[in-house]
């Protein structure tokens, strides 16, 4: 088998490059340059600033090409194209032109004088991101089976969406969605791209050096990117809505209703959104896992001491979990005056779930070996309420002046009920109350022409009580009583000057940040633990873009006292951060480079006793150094050619620590592991995707491999030390048409190969899986099928997910009828293997059964 996979990828590496560089011969052989130049139409004076894009003559895109230069020259197709000119300060330029052309062509760009006034110059948030946007209009995305707006992202040129919605865009993570320019979303897009109705928006861009801050992003220094999602008509109000009930497992009693609505205006924008069901959707945009939000105000503060399981990892159409889930969103912006906007977002989420889970474990060590099992029941009571309040005030084009203001109070219920090796009973209540409150105030002053200086205060504030009830049964009969108040407390200064010393060349920003944080763990009768932390940093960091190639480094000298129960001490570290990307024989490439703390590790600060649940408890981690990861990524691609498309990734994680934790696992508490990380550990990961387009037969061919090697050492009960090596390697084969008028399909098949191994264990696993997917469309009814077929381990059953759906719209397209069914085959029970380096395990969950639901749709 070894042999396969190291013959598969060694063909597959060989096979993406010979196809590559033959599609890049043949398409150079194809296309033309083109050189232009953008004149102001009064003045006649060059313009540097700007992006030309172009189409087809059915409205398809084709590419986009940045201007910085005086006379551009670019490379086209023979063939006839639509161009359109953007420019800050200036009217679009459209034109249609046959190419090839031989001489040089001049635009004299019209000035778009209704955006500057007297004193400053406003200019429309759409323009100041053209120089990085890529801009794709939704019909030339679009498939007859698209229901939510990330459905269309997943095909989007550079983003890249996760399981949870959460998307990245040219590997880096998406800071907000748009919409129609404005920030309604601020780090929860995911109820923008997971809830508006996709017939609403008609183009999609994606922003790369983005800011609303119109100081900063006049610099260029930005290295945010973000989406904008631009509606199809102009409206002042629309409302979207969708009503079903369902019958699951053989009972009339699913439902799932959501009301969207949306307020644009030229004074008052809001977003209201208005979700619950009972059928396992998460349509909130809280992260379970965590439960706090992805925002940064929350990067310094450590993992819950409690982990409350509970999620939504729902793969294709096995659903996990039956929930309640109400969520309420309203976000508004006032434009109060042109001087000042102020938002105001509220959320409100209330959600109950439960399940049933069962796990066989084998338990693997020197001279000792045991087996344990368990069966239980949980029920998950989530609660959420959160407000936040953001002022912006720019009284000219050389002052802005931001607050925000963020509360958010959240409460979690976990309720257990288990049975230990068929013979112990165990009982658990958990409850959490979390209080955050944040405050921030940003002032950027516009130095001079090319330069701007920033200051920065935060402060955050946060409580987390837990109490904690456990109980077992015979033969034991023990109870077990915790209540424990975490409470933490983070004041940062950060000042930074920005320099444009050479426009788009050469920027530089050097920073001060002043950071110190408390925090503390209190048991009842027990003395507190406490943390305490100060860090002055000095960072200085360059970028620019020379010539085509965009490079960023940095580097950062951290001073740090910690005080750890009484231990202090005192530690200075560098951090260093570099990357490059370019464009070389029109293939794309990044390289990126890092050595930092690694930000984690206040997560190991407790000196106290904390049970988890009936098996795990957590003693003596205590923080004895700061661990430091080094990064390397390299990413090689062609998004700029159109039938053959193909992506290779390597990364190596290398990190060195200078902690240890303990944990107590065991039948009933008699194995100790100590995970000693002073050991070096390291990972590796390499992916490919090669993508074929046969315009003839409207169908994409692709190929999608990955392996993994991630190598750690530890210690059990005082044992040898373990060198642990795990490998993970998967190919995926798919094929899909595109575009077909009246019928699409999907099909990919999933191969996955697992090895974990030490001295005293070797474990492998093999996992199949395939998707089939067929769309039929005709006039106005849409219908799908879909088979999911899985092997989850090795030897274990295949499990079939048989769905289908009707949607009928109505002639004036404002309702649609719906019919869907869900695990028509009724497969109640999934199975699947976790391994570590001690142990396997086998969990059963249940899912939920067969189901049928009636829905409609509507839009106004």
């Amino acid at each position: 088998m070894e042999k396969t996979w190291r013959l598969t990828k060694q063909l597959f590496t060989s096979l993406s490059f010979c196809v590559v560089f033959f599609c890049s011969w043949q398409v150079m052989a194809q296309n033309s340059m083109y050189r232009f130049q953008l004149l102001d139409g009064a003045t006649g004076k060059p313009i540097h600033r700007g992006i030309i894009t172009y189409e087809d003559t059915l409205g398809n895109f084709v590419k986009f090409t940045k201007i910085d230069s005086s006379i551009s020259k670019d490379e086209v197709p023979n063939k006839v194209l639509k161009l359109s000119i953007n420019s800050i300060n200036y009217h679009t330029y459209s034109d249609v032109i046959h190419f090839p052309v031989r001489e040089t062509q001049y635009f004299f760009m019209k000035k778009d004088t209704a955006y500057q006034l007297t004193e400053v110059i406003v200019r429309p948030k759409n323009y100041n991101y053209l120089p990085d946007t890529v801009s794709i209009k939704v019909k030339d995305l679009r498939l007859s089976t698209d229901k939510k707006i990330e459905d269309l992202l997943r095909r989007f040129p550079g983003v890249k969406v996760e399981e949870s919605g959460r998307m990245t865009y040219r590997n880096k993570p998406v800071e907000t969605v748009l919409l129609d320019g404005d920030n309604l979303m601020e780090s929860n897009y995911t109820m923008a791209t997971k809830n508006i109705n996709i017939d609403e928006i008609e183009e999609i861009e994606a922003y790369d050096h983005f800011s609303e801050n119109s100081i900063v992003a006049g610099l260029g220094s930005s290295q945010s990117v973000a989406l904008n999602l631009k509606f199809a008509r102009n409206f002042s109000y629309t409302q979207f809505g969708e009503a079903n009930m369902a019958v699951v497992e053989d009972q009339l009693n699913g439902y799932s209703i959501k009301s969207n609505s949306i307020i644009n205006t030229k004074y008052v924008k809001t977003f209201a959104l208005l979700t619950t069901n009972n059928v396992g959707d998460n349509q909130s945009s809280i992260n379970y896992l965590d439960y706090r939000d992805m925002s940064r105000m929350y990067e310094n503060l450590p993992s819950f001491p409690l982990n409350y399981g509970g999620s939504f990892p729902n793969e294709g159409k096995l659903k996990l979990n039956r929930n309640k889930q109400l969520n309420v969103n309203v976000n508004n912006i006032f434009k109060i005056h042109r001087k000042l906007t102020l938002k105001l977002f509220t959320t409100y989420l209330n959600d109950e779930f439960s399940n049933q889970n069962a796990n066989h474990t084998e338990i693997k060590l020197p001279g000792y070996s045991f087996i344990t099992s368990d069966v239980y029941d949980f029920h998950t009571l989530p609660k959420k309420w959160g407000q936040s309040v953001n002022l912006k005030y720019q009284p000219n084009g050389y002052v802005i002046m931001e607050g925000k203001y963020y509360l958010n109070r959240g409460e979690i219920q976990y309720v257990t009920n288990q049975t230990i090796n068929t013979e112990l009973g165990f009982e658990s209540n958990q409850k959490s109350l979390i209080k955050d409150y944040y405050v921030e105030t940003l002032s950027t002053i516009k130095t001079g022409e090319n330069s701007a200086f920033q200051l920065l205060i935060q402060n955050l504030a946060s409580q987390n009580e837990v109490d904690l009830r456990m109980a077992y049964q015979n033969p034991l009969n023990l109870k077990i009583n915790q209540n424990l108040l975490h409470q933490y407390q983070e004041n940062k200064s950060t000042g930074k000057w920005i320099k444009v010393w050479i426009p788009r060349i050469l920027i530089a920003e050097t920073s001060y940040e002043n950071f110190r944080l408390t925090q503390s763990l209190l048991r009842v009768q027990k003395e507190a633990s406490r943390f305490e932390e100060e860090r002055s940093t000095v960072r200085q960091e360059f970028k620019g873009n020379l010539d085509g190639w965009v490079y960023r480094m940095s580097v950062e000298n951290a001073r740090i006292k910690v005080c750890n129960n009484n231990l202090s001490g005192s530690f200075q570290r560098f951090n260093f951060d570099a990357a490059i990307n370019s464009k070389l024989f029109k293939q794309s490439f990044s390289i990126d480079y890092s050595r930092r703390i690694n930000p984690t590790y206040r997560n190991y600060y407790l000196n106290d006793t904390l049970y988890i649940d009936s098996r795990n408890q957590r003693i003596d981690s205590i923080q004895i150094g700061f661990p430091v990861v080094e990064k390397w990524n390299f990413n090689l691609s062609n998004y700029f050619l159109s039938k053959v498309h193909y992506e290779l990734s390597y990364s190596v994680n290398h990190s060195e620590g200078d902690f240890f934790n303990n944990n107590l696992v065991s039948n009933l508490f008699s194995l100790q592991k100590n995970q000693w990380l002073q050991i070096q550990s390291s990972q590796q990961l390499l992916q490919g995707e090669l993508a074929f387009y046969s315009k003839e037969l409207g169908i994409t061919f692709k190929t999608k491999g990955a392996y993994s090697i991630y190598k750690f050492a530890n210690l059990i009960n005082d044992g040898i030390l373990r060198n642990n090596l795990s490998t993970n390697q998967s190919l995926t084969l798919s094929v899909k048409s595109g575009y077909i008028k009246a019928f699409n399909f999907y099909q990919a098949f999933t191969i996955e190969q697992s090895d974990f191994q030490n001295q005293f264990t070797d474990f492998k696993n093999t996992l199949y899986r395939n998707e089939m997917q067929l769309y039929f469309v005709k006039n106005r009814v849409n219908s799908f099928l879909q088979l999911n077929s899985y092997q989850f381990y090795s030897g274990g059953p295949f499990l079939h997910f048989l769905g289908m759906g009707f949607d009928l719209k109505s002639k004036n397209s404002q309702l649609t009828y719906s019919i869907n069914l869900h695990n028509l085959l009724d497969v109640r029970e999934r199975n699947f293997y976790v391994i570590n380096d001690y142990s396997r395990s086998e969990f059963k969950n249940n899912l939920v059964g067969r189901m049928i639901s009636l829905g409609i749709l509507f839009s106004l």
